[in-house]
C-alpha cells in the first residue's frame, strides 16, 4: 500500500520537525503535543507526526473567540500587517486571518509560481475580477501578477459590460475570478471584444470537478484559451495550496508550503494514493496563524507524478465535501460529490437532489435518488450509470421530477 501522503524522505522529515518546533512555541499547540506525549524532537517519521491530533475550523474559531481579536497564534516579536476577515460557521462574526510581512511574501511567491506555470509573464495584462474580502482571492491574484511584473488591473466583480470594455481597451491577456463570473463576462461581450484573452484563471467555487464546465468557459471565450483551476483556503491567508498548469492536467500541490494527508473521514487513517478521502493540511511556512493537521472537510485524491511543475498532484482537484457522508451498501457516499456530478448533466437541477436510504426487513440497503429537472430531457438509465461511476454502487432507482425542491436538511433522508 502506498499511502496518500508524501514519500518519506530526509527532507520531508526535516520540514515536519522544523514545523513542529515552530508550533511548539504556542500553548495552543503545546497542549496537543502533550496530549500524545510528544515533543518536536520526537518527530522522526511521518507515522510519529501523525500521532498528533487533527484540528478543525471549530478549533480555530474557539481560539479566536477566547483570545480576541487575533487569536493566540501570533508571535509577539512579529507585526501583523494585514488581517483578512473570512466566514467561519462556528463564529458569529467573520474569523480574522492575520498575516505578517513574511506570510504575504511567501504567499505571493507561491502564487506567482502558479501563474508562471500557466504562462503569465511580465508582458501580460491581468484583469482581477475577484473581491478582496471576505475571501482573499483578490489579494492572491494581485500578489501573483505584481510579483511577476505583469500589469495588474483590479476591478472586482463589477458591471460586466464595463469589464468587457476594460478587456478590449487594455488588451487584457489573462482574466482571473470565479468561473461563473467568467461566463457572465463572455455573455456580455460583442464579437472581437475578447480576442486578446489568452488564459482564464479560476478559483473560489466548484469548477473543473464539474464535467463539461471547463469546456463551457473555454467555448464562451472562443475556444482557443487556456482555462485552469486553483485551490486554496481562507484559513491559509492569500496562498493557494494547489494549482493547475497550462497543461490542464490536474492541480499541482505546493509541498513547500503545506504537508498533505488524505484520510478516511471516519477512521482518520491514511487512504491509498488514488483513493478519495478528506484532505488534511499542515502549514510549513506560515508565521501567523499556522495550522497543524487541519481537517479541511474537502474531498480529493492524492497522486504522484514526475512533472516539471512538481511531483504531487490532486488529479481531479477538489470534488466534494465530507459533510453529510453516509455509508450505503458498505460504500462511503458524499452527497456534494453527487451534486457536483449532476451539475455537469444537462436538464438536471443539482441544487435539488435527495438521497433516500432505507433497509427493508431482511434486505440490504436501498438507495433511491430523486433530482429536479426536465424528465423528458434526461435518460434515467444513463443518469443511473453515471451515478454508479461516481459512487461505485448502483442506485436502486433514479428519477427526475419537474419542480422538485429540497431543503438543505433534507438532502439525505436515512430511514435505516
Amino acid at each position: 500500500m502506498v499511502r496518500a501522503t508524501l514519500d518519506e524522505t530526509d527532507d520531508v522529515i526535516d520540514r515536519l520537525q522544523s514545523a513542529a518546533k515552530y508550533l511548539w512555541q504556542f500553548e495552543f499547540y503545546q497542549e496537543r503535543f502533550n496530549e500524545v506525549g510528544l515533543t518536536p524532537e520526537d518527530i522522526d517519521s511521518i507515522e510519529t507526526f501523525r500521532k498528533l491530533p487533527t484540528m478543525t475550523p471549530e478549533d480555530m474559531a474557539n481560539d479566536y473567540t477566547e483570545n480576541p481579536p487575533l487569536g493566540s497564534l501570533i508571535p509577539d516579536e512579529w507585526d501583523v500587517v494585514r488581517t483578512n476577515l473570512t466566514p467561519n460557521p462556528y463564529m458569529d462574526t467573520r474569523m480574522p486571518v492575520p498575516q505578517t510581512p513574511s506570510d504575504i511574501e511567501i504567499n505571493n511567491k507561491v502564487n506567482a509560481k502558479a501563474y508562471r506555470n500557466i504562462g503569465v509573464t511580465p508582458d501580460d495584462v491581468v484583469l482581477n475580477t475577484a473581491n478582496f474580502t471576505p475571501y482573499p482571492f483578490g489579494w492572491a491574484i494581485g500578489g501573483a501578477a505584481e510579483r511577476i511584473g505583469a500589469r495588474h488591473i483590479p476591478t472586482g466583480p463589477g458591471d460586466t459590460e464595463e469589464q468587457v470594455e476594460v478587456i478590449a481597451n487594455h488588451g487584457v491577456t489573462t482574466i482571473c475570478g470565479f468561473p461563473s463570473f467568467m461566463l457572465k463576462i463572455a455573455n456580455a461581450a460583442e464579437e472581437g471584444q475578447l480576442d486578446s484573452v489568452e488564459r482564464i484563471i479560476c478559483s473560489g467555487e466548484p469548477f473543473t470537478a464539474i464535467d463539461g464546465y471547463r469546456e463551457q468557459v473555454r467555448g464562451a471565450f472562443g475556444g482557443d484559451v487556456t482555462v485552469v483551476d486553483g485551490y486554496g483556503l481562507s484559513e491559509f491567508g492569500t496562498g493557494h495550496v494547489a494549482f493547475e498548469s497550462r497543461e490542464e492536467d490536474g492541480m499541482h500541490l505546493f509541498t513547500e508550503k503545506v504537508f498533505p494527508e488524505v484520510i478516511d473521514p471516519e477512521t482518520g487513517e491514511l487512504v491509498e494514493r488514488g483513493e478519495k478521502g478528506e484532505l488534511v493540511l499542515t502549514t510549513l511556512q506560515e508565521e501567523a496563524a499556522p495550522v497543524l493537521r487541519l481537517r479541511t472537510g474537502d474531498l480529493t485524491i492524492l497522486d504522484r507524478r514526475e512533472t516539471e511543475h512538481g511531483e504531487y498532484m490532486l488529479p481531479n482537484g477538489v470534488f466534494g465535501r465530507t459533510d453529510n457522508m453516509r455509508k450505503i451498501k458498505g460504500v462511503k457516499i458524499y452527497p456534494l460529490e453527487l451534486q457536483m456530478h449532476f451539475a455537469g448533466v444537462p436538464n438536471v437541477d443539482p441544487e435539488n437532489m435527495q438521497l433516500h436510504v432505507s433497509r427493508p426487513e431482511g434486505q440490504t440497503d436501498r438507495l433511491e435518488i430523486t433530482v429536479g429537472g426536465d424528465p423528458d430531457g434526461v435518460d434515467t438509465d444513463d443518469l443511473g450509470n453515471g451515478v454508479a461511476e461516481v459512487i461505485n454502487i448502483s442506485p436502486d432507482t433514479v428519477q427526475v421530477k419537474d419542480g422538485f425542491e429540497v431543503a438543505d436538511e433534507e438532502v439525505v433522508v436515512d430511514e435505516r
